[in-house]
């Protein structure tokens, strides 16, 4: 029997909090302009069952992850393989999982996790009680173009590729899911009102198209945003821009119909990254970067040298690197799920899914911990992604290249 559950918590912080996502932005939260959500989907496919989270938050812990996952596997019993807690990678909310950032969390960050938590297992919980029957997936895909694109040039391939699932009891939609690579940036660097920002309001723009709210899943983004194709950043843009590609997606016809049984596999795909910090070539380029800052008055330009300085400064803080970029591929019948814990580039993502013997491909980054910006040798020092990935050249093409062998 195929049967799928949802169910969803607000997870919007109380009070003042500081944002993340901009370096130039100092100020606290102010107010709130819509809420932040964490959103389970779980699966229950002829016996084998899945839990897919999404949260409106900009980055999760390995440890945040793991936690949930074994929450998870003692509550419901499923596998940690099979559960995935992923984010809309929103840079218009609160710090989450600040043990990456200080070497000690305060009280309120925990408090905050601990919320978060709470209120993702209510979710999974109430989720668990309200499964119904569905007897299809049907595949709505096409390319959304004119909102976004490859953020560092408009001559440069992005990937703007949309896939809706759908899962039909009848002609009834009884839930979606929604794969989008973009990053959540359409607001102000100085805004500070907080925002579940492009793919929050996105999903709820989908919302009375589909009578569902989908789980959103970030693909490949890590090139990617709205920043060439904005016409302001401000509520109004966020409204423009979401509202118009839900429409866009909402108009995507049926591509075909996906079975997801027999559940074939889920295996790690482990990769780890150690190597000493060259911090004079780090100061040297610091150094030109600040005095690029001072000469620079273009607004947007400055958000980026801001980011750029302030990465810089993070690395020449790290006398050794270390990262962790373990990732899992997901076969569920005909659908191929490659989940990954961290900003991915385009690129990389189009070559993963060709690569794919599946039917269907997903690259859904952004998932089960947080790391560091996957980037091409060629883009290295070219692009925000470029100058901010932890990784050194070439190591890139080692783990992407070890992904696409763990395909098979």
């Amino acid at each position: 029997m195929l049967q799928v559950a949802k169910s969803k918590r607000v997870v919007t912080p109380e009070g003042s909090v500081p944002i993340a996502g901009h370096a130039m932005r100092t100020s606290p939260s102010t107010g709130v302009h819509d809420q932040l959500e964490t959103h389970v989907l779980l699966l229950d496919l002829e016996g084998t069952k899945c839990c897919f989270i999404n949260a409106d938050l900009i980055g999760v812990s390995f440890e945040f992850a793991d936690r949930v996952k074994e929450a998870v596997e003692r509550e419901l019993g499923i596998a940690r393989d099979y559960t995935v807690f992923s984010v809309t990678h929103t840079h218009t909310g609160p710090y989450f999982g600040m043990a990456s950032h200080t070497e000690e969390m305060s009280e309120a960050d925990i408090a905050y996790e601990n919320y978060v938590f709470d209120q993702t297992m209510e979710a999974v919980r109430e989720a668990a009680g309200q499964f119904v029957p569905f007897e299809t997936v049907k595949v709505r895909r096409g390319e959304v173009k004119g909102f976004y694109g490859n953020r560092n040039s408009l001559d440069k391939p992005g990937d703007e590729m949309v896939t809706l699932l759908e899962f039909r009891q009848g002609d009834k939609v009884v839930a979606a899911m929604v794969n989008i690579s973009c990053h959540s940036t359409v607001m102000n660097p100085l805004e500070t009102n907080l925002s579940a920002d492009l793919l929050g309001n996105v999903r709820r723009e989908l919302t009375p198209y589909l009578g569902v709210e989908p789980l959103m899943t970030n693909g490949n983004a890590g090139d990617i945003s709205n920043r060439l194709y904005r016409h302001n950043n401000d509520f109004g843009e966020l409204k423009r821009v979401t509202s118009g590609i839900a429409a866009h997606i909402a108009g995507f016809k049926e591509v075909g119909e996906l079975s997801l049984t027999p559940v074939q596999s889920a295996h790690r795909v482990p990769f780890q990254v150690e190597y000493d910090t060259d911090k004079a070539g780090l100061q040297e380029a610091l150094e030109k970067l600040e005095g690029q800052l001072e000469t620079v008055t273009e607004f947007d330009a400055r958000k980026w040298l801001h980011s750029e300085i302030a990465g810089y400064k993070r690395k020449l803080n790290v006398d050794h690197v270390s990262i962790r970029l373990d990732s899992t591929v997901l076969r569920l019948g005909e659908l191929e799920l490659v989940i990954l814990p961290c900003e991915l580039a385009s690129a990389f993502g189009r070559q993963i899914k060709r690569s794919s013997n599946a039917k269907l491909c997903l690259v859904w980054g952004y998932a089960n911990g947080k790391s560091t910006y996957v980037v091409e040798a060629s883009e290295f020092n070219g692009g925000h992604d470029g100058i901010s990935t932890q990784l050194k050249r070439g190591q890139a093409e080692e783990y992407v290249g070890k992904l696409i062998q763990g395909l098979f």
